[in-house]
């Protein structure tokens, strides 16, 4: 089975490849789409929150590629529909790519042979669509996370694995928590060997919930109910 990467200059590829390394997985393909964007200053406190959750926000993805001297081809936009990077992927012939961004997925692309998974930040059916993370924690008091095959739906492809975490106790959610519970789900499905297993579970599309960017008075709330008691 072949299994490839497609990173982008932000903090949940940093989570993704940091995670990856750390555990010592090996993957056929690497696929960089660089546009030199991650110019981001980050507060100690967030530098030091990733670091307890196993990965350096601050270090850039380009900076952890070279310094571990790992093989990749490098793209210099973020666009997952780019035409030339969908014959890139054609060529490669890789079972699975695992996607950590770069926009949503058109018809052409999802027409490959090549099947993409995405860490989605909540549990569907139940949680799907956006900002998925502060709703779980406003109604369930924890967070989760699932590894969909993506298709044409939003967040409805078949779920490959989920697991639930505790919620954050501290604040920083969309900078560290949020690649810190996809970048663990990621370790898991890689490390249990559960994509050679092929057991998937089919989602109805008209099951669930989905969710929109959540309003900032919902979202501050939220971020209340992660302060340390």
């Amino acid at each position: 089975m072949k299994i490839g990467l497609i990173l982008t200059p932000d903090n949940r590829s940093k989570a993704y490849i940091q995670k990856i390394l750390h555990q010592n997985i090996s993957l056929d393909e690497i696929i960089f789409m660089n546009d030199k964007r991650d110019n981001i200053k980050f507060s100690e406190q967030v530098i030091l929150q990733s670091k307890k959750n196993g990965f350096d926000i601050s270090e850039k993805v380009e900076s952890t590629l070279l310094n571990h001297n790992l093989k990749f081809k490098e793209f210099p936009f973020v666009n997952i529909n780019n035409k030339d990077l969908i014959n890139y992927i054609k060529e490669k012939n890789l079972d699975y790519i695992i996607f950590s961004g770069g926009g949503i997925l058109k018809k052409e692309i999802l027409s490959c042979q090549t099947k993409f998974i995405h860490f989605h930040p909540g549990i569907a059916s139940d949680y799907k669509g956006s900002t998925c993370f502060y709703y779980s924690i406003l109604d369930k008091n924890n967070c989760g996370v699932s590894a969909i095959i993506m298709d044409e739906g939003l967040d409805t492809g078949d779920i490959v694995y989920q697991r639930i975490f505790s919620k954050p106790e501290h604040f920083f959610v969309d900078e560290v928590h949020d690649p810190y519970i996809r970048s663990e789900t990621l370790v898991d499905v890689l490390k249990k060997n559960i994509l050679e297993k092929n057991e998937f579970k089919k989602q109805k599309p008209s099951e669930g919930n989905t969710y929109y960017i959540i309003h900032p008075v919902l979202k501050h709330i939220a971020l209340l109910c992660c302060q340390k008691k």
